[in-house]
């Protein structure tokens, strides 16, 4: 079992994308070293051939110019002193008469030849010898007809060949050794992050929204992918979450006007007997209805801002134009509920948005603070410029919202105890939140000493 296993295992690594890279990655590399290899082979060949060649050539015209001097009986002596004592290695020679008689010479007599010659200094050697006998000569004719032979033992050439042709071998095995060895190593440290991966994606499918991918702080792609993917799972259990909440809070807070309603409607099927109450109670069931239509529609407006379908509508406008005439339609808004509006609006703010939603936005921070602050307070509409962006402030002097439930009162359906008394559906702010969001503002609630300041900056 143990052997099928290992066997599957290696055999999803073998199959892996990345195992598949590093193998192309080191064929590439051994077709480069075999065009090195080539091109090294070739040029060091031809350097050490032209080096011997030029040996050989000094040699030869240097005693050609000692039988132009001395003669051939002069000649024979100088080349038998330099066969007695080598100072260059093994270097043979060949001196044959004009009648092809050799003179002198460690070298059997051979067909005059001129130039550079490579030939068999044992034409009889077996081939694994032949190698080792090969000689590399060069001939020239002396002005009486003699033949002069200076030949070196071509060894050197095959051992250097030989060199070159085994340090490319061993460097070509190692390669691919490291290639299939690093492969492996590389495609098991990435099967292993991907089935990381897929562990967390089972973990989610089988209800666990809070299971995330656990990142190796490498920051490499896979790291950067994984923080992506996080970042994803924390948005769909939010909006999971917001979901189970909604659900909830439409369970609870809806059941108190559809049982109003229902009994309303009960209660004129009973006792109504004249047409004047029929009309009261068919009013009050509309009220009713009218506002469950319009939670609804707050929900649904609410779930399309979130879910980013407004993006389409953002166009360029001035932020300080729309809230001076926000301001300005408040004002005797504020007079009538005996509240005091203060404007303070920078000029020239421009953003790019949907203006009709951040006129919504700004709308219900202002109802809320006429609303639930009594009368005589003063409710202060501010637009401020700063470095890189802006900020918008609505803060009033009433009673406040307590720091313990500040961060929930962007919830839909939540109400502050005093506030279940006032007209609402707990909507508000939570449209506020869902606006600003998609606008990439953050909101911010803080204490005025006395009431609440809500600053919504970028």
């Amino acid at each position: 079992m143990l052997f099928a296993l290992t066997s599957r295992g290696v055999g999803r690594i073998l199959r892996s994308a990345s195992f598949r890279l590093a193998l192309i990655y080191a064929a590439l590399f051994v077709v480069s070293a075999c065009v090195l290899f080539a091109t090294v082979f070739v040029t060091a060949t031809a350097a050490m051939q032209n080096d011997m060649q030029a040996v050989l050539r000094t040699e030869a015209f240097q005693l050609a110019e000692i039988h132009r001097r001395a003669g051939l009986i002069g000649l024979a002596e100088q080349i038998t002193r330099r066969m007695n004592f080598r100072t260059r290695g093994p270097i043979y020679y060949l001196l044959q008469a004009p009648n092809r008689q050799v003179v002198v010479g460690n070298l059997p007599g051979m067909p005059p030849v001129e130039g550079v010659v490579d030939f068999q200094r044992d034409p009889d050697a077996s081939p694994a010898e032949a190698a080792r006998s090969r000689l590399t000569g060069f001939g020239v004719t002396l002005p009486d007809g003699s033949f002069l032979l200076v030949a070196q033992d071509a060894s050197r050439l095959v051992d250097m060949q030989s060199a070159i042709v085994r340090a490319f071998v061993w460097a070509g095995g190692l390669t691919l050794f490291l290639a299939v060895g690093g492969g492996l190593l590389l495609s098991s440290n990435f099967l292993r992050r991907i089935d990381t991966i897929g562990r967390t994606t089972r973990a989610i499918m089988e209800g666990d929204l809070s299971a995330r991918i656990p990142a190796r702080g490498t920051n490499d792609e896979i790291d950067q992918l994984v923080a992506s993917l996080n970042a994803m799972l924390d948005r769909i259990q939010q909006l999971m979450e917001g979901l189970r909440q909604v659900t909830g809070d439409i369970a609870h807070d809806l059941r108190t006007p559809l049982g109003r309603l229902r009994q309303r409607l009960e209660d004129a099927r009973e006792h109504a007997t004249t047409t004047e109450e029929y009309a009261s109670a068919t009013e009050a069931a509309i009220a009713e209805a009218d506002t469950l239509l319009e939670i609804f529609s707050a929900l649904l407006r609410i779930a399309q801002i979130e879910a980013g379908a407004q993006r389409s509508a953002f166009t360029e406008f001035d932020l300080s134009d729309l809230l001076q005439s926000i301001g300005d339609a408040y004002l005797p808004v504020a007079e009538d509920s005996h509240h005091t509006l203060e404007l303070k609006i920078d000029p020239g703010v421009r953003f790019s948005g949907d203006r009709q939603l951040l006129a919504q936005m700004v709308s219900n921070l202002i109802d809320n603070a006429l609303n639930h602050t009594t009368q005589g307070s003063i409710v202060r509409l501010a637009l401020s410029q700063r470095p890189g962006g802006f900020a918008i402030e609505v803060a009033d002097n009433g009673p406040g919202i307590p720091e313990a439930e500040r961060a929930r009162v962007f919830d839909r359906f939540y109400r502050l105890d005093r506030s279940r008394t006032t007209a609402g559906s707990g909507l508000g702010l939570a449209l506020v939140k869902a606006i600003a969001t998609l606008h990439g503002l953050t909101i911010e609630l803080a204490d005025a000493k006395p009431g609440l300041r809500v600053t919504i900056s970028r």
